[in-house]
């Protein structure tokens, strides 16, 4: 895609990161601030970003914020230090995902024989649960409002890709009569999506 060695090597580089800011430990000490007992893996995740990593634990343990007229240094909490983690890393990966399909689409604005296509599918859709809880809070046992989102996208894709590729060919080699096994692809879920997609029905709890 005409994309230089030196850019592609800082993708790796953000991609690095983003996975040692998931290995970083954070703990509570008795008065409810947040500590990390083992500085190797921040460390080694500002190393990568380039920046200092004392300033970094110091921001995210302790951040200076304003309060009316002053700026105070606030203490964190265990989940506050690991929300601000998983949400720096969303954001890091936000924006290198934004900044490659940004360098595909200049590349492709160029004609040649290398960069005429690029094509990206997730045929993966709902799991198949018997009842569906989604939490909007902090519950790992359930799944939250983001993954409805991720799966409700997935299975938008799903039946996209089996309309064209399953349903509308296979009408087509009925009109001609072409001798032809039809495809089973799968649970249709369009009345999932269709609950979802009404807006007096709020996506608390799917069942089927």
């Amino acid at each position: 895609m005409g994309i230089e060695s030196s850019e592609q090597m800082n993708l790796w580089r953000t991609l690095a990161a983003i996975l040692h800011l998931g290995n970083i430990e954070i703990a509570s000490a008795s008065s409810d601030q947040a500590r990390i007992p083992d500085l190797a893996q921040a460390e080694l995740a500002c190393h990568i970003l380039g920046i200092p990593s004392d300033s970094f634990v110091k921001a995210l343990l302790n951040p200076r914020v304003r309060a009316g007229r002053e700026w105070v240094n606030q203490s964190r909490t265990q989940a506050q230090v690991v929300h601000s983690l998983d949400s720096l890393a969303k954001a890091l990966y936000e924006k290198s995902f934004g900044y490659l399909v940004e360098r595909i689409n200049q590349s492709m604005e160029r004609p040649s024989a290398k960069t005429s296509f690029i094509g990206v599918l997730d045929i993966a859709g709902f799991e198949i649960f018997q009842v569906l809880i989604f939490d909007f809070g902090a519950n790992e046992k359930r799944n939250s409002f983001e993954q409805l989102c991720i799966n409700y996208t997935n299975e938008k894709l799903q039946q996209f890709f089996n309309h064209h590729m399953f349903v509308l060919e296979q009408e087509e080699y009925a009109r001609e009569d072409i001798e032809w096994k039809f495809i089973d692809f799968g649970r249709d879920l369009q009345p999932t999506i269709d609950l979802i997609e009404k807006s007096n029905v709020p996506p608390i709890l799917v069942s089927y």
